[in-house]
């Protein structure tokens, strides 16, 4: 259970910097390629992906808990 909180706080922070470079690049008046915006959109699935299976077990435990 600690390695799936662990597991989403990391996931959590790539997603904040991610989202903090894109804003800054944006700031700057600049425009992501369309490569890195597709890499982004491709990690963005991978971490939703994760956090779904992070989620499934998260309600087994509350579920075996009750």
């Amino acid at each position: 259970m600690l390695d799936a909180h662990a597991q989403t706080l990391a996931i959590c922070e790539a997603c904040a910097v991610t989202t903090r470079d894109l804003a800054a690049e944006v700031k700057r008046g600049g425009m992501p390629s369309p490569a890195d915006l597709q890499q982004t959109i491709e990690e963005a699935e991978r971490v939703l992906s994760v956090l779904a299976h992070v989620r499934a077990v998260v309600e087994r435990v509350r579920a075996a808990l009750q």
